[in-house]
């Protein structure tokens, strides 16, 4: 160190490190992809290990600027080797993510999260099931590879239904199924940016729920929205055997009636905010529990779109309206029967004060002769144009604050219905941490969909580290009956991993010649969350087991 003092960061970083090595994440790879010693570097595992810890190092470094995120943190104590940043380099991850894909994201994903969640103590009885499509910059149709079963094609990077609201990007998709008490993602896989997850998700259950059962000696349920509700995906929940939560598309017939019914029927108050009517349906070859919610909040937040829309619709109907006054008519029965399609198609408005104007029409050229008679006439309405006020309220009576939610376990309650189902917010959380700005969602830059694909992985492996650190401490925290102060000061027993991260911000390992390292800034707070995570975690930040021994 010539002499001088020098600061490492080691931050939060600490915490995701111990729980890599926790969940045998760098061991698993490095045991299903063996790395030749022969050859100078590091395994494909410690480079995993590097790209996740990247990844959750919150400074959105993208992955040819990983040796710069490592320059200034302590490798020996997050690898527990000796590994330098410049070994970290663009060259040797983009090996990595090629050996990925090589040996199969999805089944090298999945033999991860099965581990990690066994060792977490978690044994999923109900799992979540949801898609999401990341979008990317440039060209990529040179690199649509055929393949087949043996050697399948990597992702297709295309345009389609644009989740972000970037309809003119290329972009892939992620579908992933979680466990629904942590959130933790049991399986992941990559698809073509233009998949339809109607038909994507029962094949979904065919790869992948067998596996799943597997993991737990209760009945599987699957949590999925809309998407799963079809016809194939019914199918294969029966073939399956396992129970299901859905939610019921608005366009199926038979929910349009009850929904169209609920005004004038008899719903139940669950709460301040839902009430419901339960029903028994047959539908797919399935003897379905529907149960119809209204929420109150729902229902003001829908009542606003609604009437933008409808008013966006008067609009449009308005400039029709001019635009049948302007068109002719050769007889009053034709104008009539316009006038009569022109009311049922557009029941917005109401056109009020009719009146059939008839205009001659005459053969020659210029003005009339007095005594010329016309060769025909031509006839015009006029009228005013009326929104219909009361249509707008009858429609957001009718529809805002509804849906319904489906299941085959007929024993559920509706609260335990709605409470389960709730737990897909879980999996759409996920998403939306592994689309936040501070990520390594901008790790999409690189060119080579099979990379784009290993990539997905390594984003989901985030979230997996992301969701078990948060997971256990909570656990502990309640388990030990102690408390970590939130944003605002006060103890609670439920924080979420990214407050836990900002507050380790500032610690730091300290080194100056002839003197043993110091581990500085670790605080009481700090402690608790050491002590409840255990040993492992109290040593990376210089903490003896029975006592102080970092500096504050």
């Amino acid at each position: 160190m010539n002499g001088s003092a020098v600061i490492k960061n080691l931050d939060h970083l600490g915490l995701v490190a111990a729980m890599i090595d926790e969940l045998g994440i760098e061991s698993s790879i490095d045991n299903e992809i063996p790395f030749n010693t022969q050859k100078k570097g590091l395994s494909h595992g410690t480079l995993v290990k590097a790209m996740v810890l990247n990844g959750l190092g919150y400074v959105n470094k993208q992955l040819y600027l990983t040796p710069l995120f490592f320059k200034d943190k302590p490798m020996q104590t997050l690898f527990g080797k000796e590994v330098s940043a410049e070994q970290i380099n663009d060259d040797a991850l983009g090996r990595t993510l090629d050996s990925l894909y090589d040996y199969g994201v999805s089944e090298l994903y999945q033999k991860i999260s099965h581990k990690a969640v066994s060792i977490l103590g978690l044994a999923p009885s109900a799992v979540n099931m949801d898609s999401t499509s990341f979008h990317l910059d440039g060209e990529y149709s040179q690199f649509q590879i055929q393949g087949d079963e043996k050697d399948p094609r990597p992702v297709k990077l295309v345009k389609g239904y644009s989740r972000d609201h970037h309809p003119d990007l290329n972009q892939v998709v992620l579908n992933l199924i979680t466990e629904n008490r942590a959130g933790i993602p049991l399986m992941m896989r990559a698809a073509d940016g233009n998949q339809v997850d109607t038909q994507v998700f029962c094949s979904l259950i065919d790869a992948h729920i067998e596996s799943l059962k597997a993991m737990n000696n209760s009945k599987l349920t699957l949590i999925a929205d809309a998407a799963l509700f079809t016809h194939k995906g019914l199918q294969a929940i029966k073939e399956k055997d396992i129970l299901f939560i859905s939610r019921v598309p608005h366009k199926l017939k038979e929910a349009k009636e009850l929904i169209n019914t609920a005004p004038t029927g008899t719903m139940t108050p669950l709460d301040e905010n839902y009430s419901f009517s339960e029903h028994t349906i047959d539908y797919g070859g399935m003897e379905q529990k529907w149960i119809l919610y209204k929420s109150t909040y729902s229902a003001k937040k829908e009542d606003k779109t609604l009437s933008k829309k409808l008013l966006e619709q008067s609009t449009a109907a308005a400039k029709r309206a001019k635009k049948l006054m302007r068109q002719p008519f050769f007889c009053e029965a034709d104008a009539q029967e316009a006038l009569a399609t022109f009311r049922s198609k557009n029941p917005l408005i109401q056109p009020k004060n009719e009146t059939l104007i008839a205009k001659a029409k005459y053969k020659t050229k210029g003005r009339p002769k007095p005594d010329q008679k016309p060769s025909h006439y031509e006839y015009y309405w006029q009228f005013d144009v009326t929104m219909q006020k009361d249509t707008f309220a009858d429609r957001s009576k009718q529809e805002c604050g509804y849906f319904i939610l489906a299941t085959n376990n007929l024993k559920l309650t509706p609260k335990e219905l709605l409470d389960e189902y709730k737990s897909q917010q879980r999996v759409e959380r996920g998403f939306r941490f592994l689309k936040s700005p501070e990520f390594l969602s901008d790790a999409m830059f690189l060119k080579k969909p099979q990379r784009i694909e290993a990539m997905l992985m390594i984003m989901t492996l985030c979230l997996l580290v992301y969701a078990a650190i948060e997971y256990k401490i909570r656990k502990e925290l309640k388990k030990q009956d102690k408390t970590f102060p939130n944003q605002l000061g006060k103890p609670v027993q439920n924080p979420t991993a990214r407050w836990v991260f900002e507050c380790f911000f500032a610690i730091h390992e300290l080194y100056i010649p002839q003197t043993p390292k110091m581990v500085v800034g670790v605080k009481d707070h700090h402690r608790i969350i050491l002590e409840i995570l255990g040993s492992n975690y109290l040593r990376r930040y210089g903490e003896g087991i029975n006592g102080k021994s970092g500096a504050e």
